[in-house]
């Protein structure tokens, strides 16, 4: 069975999004007010002439006042860990609220949906799992100097599902039987020949984002559950087309 197109993937987000907009956005309203603050800030500077030559080669000659604010204490350091890491709760949380509602599956969306990976049900997984990568893209971000990064990005892509496959695996009762880091070998299996086709689904989001950006981040109240629900489609989509026959150790146990 042939993979959505990203067209299809697209209009499948809008379609699921019919008549629930208004919890989508509530559901987003953290990461939309975060990406207004970029947007407004992109277009203020644009718009006052903030980042002019004279500001942009003080930067150059001057690297270290530009990054000192950022990097001059371990505090600020677990800090920027610390702030990383709930983000990354919060997304998480978002998505498998979105996976439900793509799924039709009656289930409830709105603010509370980010927080999901705060609960008891998926807290510890979703901390050891996060922990786990962060050990994993620091040993590939150090190999991948060589490669001006580009290692780097594919493993970002290859462990890109590790988390929805966890909330699968959850769902369908099999979670318990495998270890944390099993779930980064199944997106890993998942994503293998699908990276390239997950990176073109990101960028072709990239133009909306940009819209985001110069509208003062106004855009953004509807681009970024967009954005969300085109990458969690993929992952839906993935997961019924090829898990059983990739990740037969989670997706082999559904039965039609």
């Amino acid at each position: 069975m042939d993979n959505a197109t990203i067209s299809e993937l697209k209009k499948g987000v809008l379609k699921s999004y019919k008549g629930n907009w208004g919890g989508v956005i509530k559901a987003n309203i953290i990461p939309i007010v975060t990406s207004i603050m970029t947007g407004f800030s992109i277009s203020l500077a644009a718009l006052v002439g903030i980042l002019n030559s004279k500001a942009i080669s003080h930067a150059i000659e001057n690297p270290t006042d530009s990054m000192s604010a950022q990097f001059t204490s371990g505090f600020q350091a677990a800090s920027n860990f610390l702030w990383t890491a709930i983000v990354a709760f919060i997304a998480v949380g978002i998505q498998y609220g979105i996976l439900d509602l793509l799924k039709r599956k009656n289930q409830p969306i709105g603010f509370r949906t980010a927080f999901q990976a705060f609960t008891k049900k998926y807290f510890v997984s979703k901390l050891a799992i996060y922990i786990l990568q962060f050990i994993f893209f620091i040993g590939w971000g150090i190999l991948s100097i060589p490669t001006l990064g580009i290692l780097y990005l594919v493993k970002t892509l290859a462990y890109s599902q590790s988390y929805l496959i966890y909330k699968d695996a959850t769902d369908l009762g099999v979670a318990d039987k495998y270890e944390y880091v099993n779930f980064i070998t199944f997106s890993r299996r998942l994503m293998d020949g699908n990276k390239w086709r997950f990176f073109l689904v990101q960028l072709s989001t990239f133009g909306w984002w940009l819209l985001g950006a110069v509208t003062f981040g106004i855009a953004f109240i509807w681009v970024t559950p967009y954005q969300t629900g085109v990458f969690t489609n993929f992952y839906k989509d993935l997961a019924e087309k090829q898990g059983a026959k990739k990740v037969s150790e989670v997706f082999g146990t559904i039965t039609e």
